[in-house]
């Protein structure tokens, strides 16, 4: 019977290190005295412990990998597993120095084998800020480095490879670590091709947040996007994102087919597809065919790969990255001829920002400047180097992710982002998929670590339609509640705007209201709302600006209780309204609703609805009569009111709320226009009024107000 140390015993006295039999045949040499085998995968247990001739192969190969990793970075990804501790020993004993997520890029530094032949990697890695180093089994990273794969396979160092095939763990065990609702699309795309590793990066974002922190100036559209996904002009080209369209671009699962999931890719470079010719081959029809790039004796084929694989960066990415950046090459950051940076190039528009071209082109060129890029070649060394260093070994290593920065691995999320073009990475992904389809590497063994965020929506589909509605606030309108057709929706605060969405594309009208120190409303704006079909449009109606006022309450102080609530509206408007009209529009109706302010919380309080009470001031009477009932006219302002009277002592302490409302034609087509929401009770207004003062101690009116709280409070209201 042979022992499994004896069988590499043979291999290394055959000389056959380089090119000794399979794992799987290893396996087979097995006799029945020892471990049995099963379809060529052996459960290795029981392992005597490996001689000096095995420590030397494995010293030997060891030696060998340092020559890799003292040359490139070997980067890998943790996974299958939502989370797995870096120990500081190789051994399921060594104690943990940190524990990572699932997606949790490291880089290999040297593999190790324990007593029972499983492989250990001593890797380093980056994580929230800090740096590490320590041991995983090699079954729990995914590694697409072909020279380290090289490396493995030639010197047997991952022996127990096999047990962790798909016939051992269930088929596609990358797969199951990802929800349900992303598993159908990567299944079809592991069915295509079974060399493709699916690593979860387990983010631990809530969905909502990260879709929080990625709008404004963070997330673009193209200027020539439709309107119902633009959200305001950014600066000369391009416009804010709407939050449904980031949603969509930000969405993973909106990206896993063929042609757009390599912006999850791992990008590294692999000799045996990233190679001249393939780059040659991605260059066609861009800017950068033919000739020598500028200030240079070498083409732009020969230095992107050069570079690549110099720097370990696929150059596929760099190129694509470029063709991103520069379009048709028209660009002055890269003419070298742009006034007062003659001779200088930036290929990757590196700190080329601002809201207008000239801050844009005059920022890049400075940065160019500085780097002393003065030609194409430092230029995109230059470049991929602060891509390298900055992004793709700090954990930022896809497309993806230098969109979207939700890596916690370094210097905190959401702000260190390569580009604010939501549309790059999908972009980018289809040039990088057809140029690796034209070199005839889709098979090859790709890592594509894909970000999973907790309490994700059912789906993000592509925006059609938009029941969005942005309005620009007037000066001293802070509250960001606006009021659809009288209902209240809190508002998001974005670039100078606020935004809501409209339950669905019947509104008329948005109101905000204005209020002084104390929260008294003093104010209101009004905008009339039309939806196309696709998008809303508000259209600001300054003749309308404060049309209704709040003008307070008033308590009986005498008789039966009772308290009133005052609304004004200008005596000039009113005139306009009820003959020429004001912006079209003419008087139709105005007066107040009252309810239960506990009530608000389950029904608006709008004309006609559930639980409210409406009293008309001005209007049609059942009988076709008119009705123009003025309380006093203050200031200009005709005011009307609306009076609780007779309120048994239990609902002495209930809060009742008030509002004006004034309805408006115009074309044939009525608008609603509310007041502001203001509520009080009776108890409180004597309390208020009698801190006043105006009433003397023991006077009728004093008499009446204290008993009136003495009453609320034995009723125990």
């Amino acid at each position: 019977m042979k022992r499994l140390c004896s069988w590499f015993i043979i291999i290394l006295m055959a000389g056959s290190l380089l090119a000794g039999p399979a794992i799987d045949g290893m396996a087979q040499e097995l006799s029945a005295g020892t471990q049995t085998v099963s379809d060529g995968n052996a459960a290795f247990l029981n392992k005597p412990l490996r001689d000096a001739e095995e420590e030397a192969w494995i010293e030997q190969a060891r030696s060998a990998l340092h020559e890799i990793t003292e040359e490139r970075t070997v980067m890998a990804l943790v996974y299958l597993s939502d989370e797995y501790p870096i120990r500081s020993e190789a051994s399921e004993t060594g104690g943990v120095i940190v524990t990572v997520e699932s997606g949790q890029q490291v880089q290999i530094q040297d593999v190790t084998l324990d007593a029972q032949y499983e492989a250990w990697a001593y890797v380093t890695l980056l994580y929230q800020g800090n740096s590490y180093e320590g041991y995983i089994p090699r079954s729990h990273l995914a590694c697409s480095d072909e020279l380290f794969l090289e490396w493995e396979d030639t010197y047997r160092m991952n022996p127990t490879a096999s047990l962790y095939s798909a016939e051992t763990r269930g088929a596609y065990a990358d797969i199951e670590q990802f929800p349900d609702s992303y598993k159908v699309a990567l299944n079809a795309l592991k069915t295509k091709h079974p060399n493709w590793t699916f690593v979860k990066m387990n983010t631990k974002l809530d969905w909502n947040v990260v879709v929080n922190n990625e709008m404004g100036d963070k997330s673009l559209v193209p200027s020539s996007f439709p309107s119902y996904m633009k959200e305001g002009d950014y600066g000369t080209g391009w416009s804010y994102a709407t939050r449904n369209t980031l949603e969509y671009y930000l969405d993973p699962r909106n990206w896993l087919e063929e042609r757009t999931v390599f912006q999850f890719e791992q990008l590294t470079y692999n000799a045996s597809y990233h190679t001249e010719a393939a780059v040659k081959s991605f260059l066609q029809n861009t800017f950068m065919t033919g000739g020598n790039a500028p200030g240079t004796a070498m083409s732009f084929e020969h230095i992107f790969w050069a570079i690549g694989a110099e720097q370990n960066v696929s150059p596929f990415h760099l190129v694509s990255r470029v063709v991103q950046e520069q379009g048709n090459g028209a660009s002055p950051l890269i003419s070298g001829t742009y006034k007062g940076y003659e001779g200088y190039y930036n290929y990757f528009n590196i700190g080329a920002t601002g809201t207008t071209n000239l801050q844009v082109i005059e920022n890049g060129l400075k940065r160019a400047k500085a780097e002393n890029w003065t030609d194409a070649y430092y230029s995109l060394l230059g470049g991929t180097k602060v891509i390298a260093k900055n992004y793709i070994f700090r954990g930022q290593d896809t497309i993806y992710l230098q969109k979207f920065d939700v890596d916690n691995s370094y210097d905190g999320m959401y702000w260190h982002q390569y580009m604010q073009n939501i549309c790059a990475p999908s972009s980018e992904a289809q040039n990088v998929k057809n140029q690796y389809q034209g070199a005839g590497s889709l098979d090859n063994t790709f890592v594509f670590k894909i970000p999973v965020y907790d309490n994700m929506p059912a789906s993000c589909p592509k925006p059609t339609v938009s029941y969005n509605v942005s309005l620009t606030p007037p000066a001293g309108y802070g509250d960001a509640t606006i009021y659809l057709d009288g209902i209240p929706y809190a508002a998001e605060s974005r670039n100078g705007s606020f935004v809501v969405t409209a339950p669905g594309s019947s509104a008329k009208t948005a109101v905000l209201y204005q209020y002084n120190e104390t929260g008294v409303p003093v104010g209101m704006y009004v905008w009339t709302l039309s939806h196309n079909g696709t998008m809303y449009t508000a259209t600001p109606v300054p003749e309308l600006q404060n049309i209704l006022s709040y003008h307070g309450f008033s308590i009986r102080i005498t008789g039966k209780s009772g308290i009133r609530f005052k609304t004004g509206i200008s005596t000039e408007s009113r005139a306009a309204l009820t003959t020429t009209g004001m912006a079209g529009y003419t008087l139709k109706e105005y007066g107040t609703l009252v309810m239960n302010n506990a009530n608000r919380t389950q029904y608006p309080m709008i004309k006609d609805g559930q639980k409210v009470a409406t009293g008309m001031a001005y209007g049609k009477m059942a009988d076709g009569k008119q009705q123009d009932i003025v309380y006093e006219t203050v200031d200009g302002r005709y005011r009307f009111t609306s009076v609780l009277v007779g309120l048994p002592k239990e609902q002495y302490k209930t809060e009742f709320a008030f509002r004006g409302y004034i309805v408006l034609t115009k074309n044939g087509t009525d608008i609603i226009v509310y007041g502001p929401t203001v509520w009080k009770n009776i108890y409180s207004l004597a309390d208020q009024v009698l801190a006043t003062g105006l009433y003397p101690q023991g006077s009728s009116a004093d008499v009446f107000l204290r008993q009136l709280i003495a009453d609320a409070d034995k009723a125990g209201t």
